[in-house]
């Protein structure tokens, strides 16, 4: 499933367009004011497999994202005390989803993408769609001894009404509408986004940590092969992460390389460098490294 397959598709495009989500960052004071549960994290892993001896390397991390619908045992991951967050896509759904099939035929359910014809784009603008993911997708995936969720795919959504303004107007506040009413249902759920930067800043009282992939790295496909990003463009996706940061939002960072690789040390000293908490992981998500657990 999927963070891994955008790596950089939408995250720079959406803030170079912020008028994808109109108006400037509201509560900037009270939200670099609030509590943020998830600000002393130092370590933090994302693993979406399910074999069961993985819950005593997941035990050493503060945080562990897991995907609710097969993981290892959460009693025996969360035994030291860690925060576990349950993998939750918001623009996407992929159709070996157990929901899937009881919404394929939904007018909001839209065309499968030719380049991932495992996913498929869920248009937020619809009421159904809200119901839907407030309804049966959100208590599902917090049922259970888990702290809150990890929210993916926000940014195709935001992409969708960026390259088609007219037939997907209003996404971005559809998103912002969705996540302030996740969170007054859930209060004590803790809310990690990956990407979705523009909504980050619009909520910096209903978010409570972003993420974003491939600050550094990158990877090709089609050979299978793990990539150092130019220097410039690396730099221009860190900036991307100012605006958050400033509000008190806790950052982290996943970089996509070989936990043995000559690279893996320099990109945890950069991401660290910056006061964001990195995790270093294979492209299927499903290893766990350790490669970040060492000071």
């Amino acid at each position: 499933m999927g963070l891994t397959r955008r790596l950089v598709a939408f995250a720079l495009p959406l803030v170079l367009a912020a008028g994808v989500v109109a108006g400037s960052a509201g509560g900037d004071a009270a939200g670099a004011a609030r509590p943020r549960p998830l600000a002393g994290v130092r370590t933090w892993a994302v693993y979406y497999g399910a074999a069961p001896e993985a819950a005593r390397d997941l035990a050493r991390f503060d945080v562990v994202v897991i995907d609710p619908h097969g993981h290892p045992p959460l009693p025996l991951v969360k035994r030291h005390g860690s925060l576990v967050l349950a993998y939750v896509s918001l623009g996407e759904i992929n159709t070996h989803h157990p929901e899937f099939a009881a919404i394929a035929r939904e007018p909001w359910v839209l065309a499968a993408n030719p380049a991932w014809p495992d996913a498929r784009g869920l248009d937020v603008t619809a009421p159904a769609y809200e119901r839907w993911l407030l309804d049966r997708i959100v208590p599902a995936a917090l049922a259970g001894p888990v702290n809150g969720l990890f929210l993916d795919t926000a940014d195709s959504a935001l992409e969708r009404e960026r390259a088609e303004p007219r037939r997907y107007a209003g996404s971005g506040r559809a998103l912002e509408r969705v996540l302030t009413e996740l969170k007054r249902r859930n209060p004590r759920a803790l809310l990690m986004i990956n990407g979705g930067l523009p909504l980050a800043e619009r909520l910096p009282d209903v978010v409570d940590a972003v993420a974003l992939e491939s600050i550094w790295t990158d990877y090709d496909f089609k050979k299978r092969t793990y990539l150092v990003r130019p220097p410039d463009e690396a730099e221009a996706r860190a900036r991307l992460l100012q605006p958050i940061a400033a509000l008190g939002l806790p950052v982290f960072t996943i970089e996509y390389a070989a936990a043995d690789g000559p690279a893996a040390a320099d990109l945890i000293r950069r991401s660290r460098a910056r006061g964001f908490v990195p995790y270093l992981a294979t492209i299927g998500l499903d290893q766990v490294s350790t490669r970040t657990l060492a000071p």
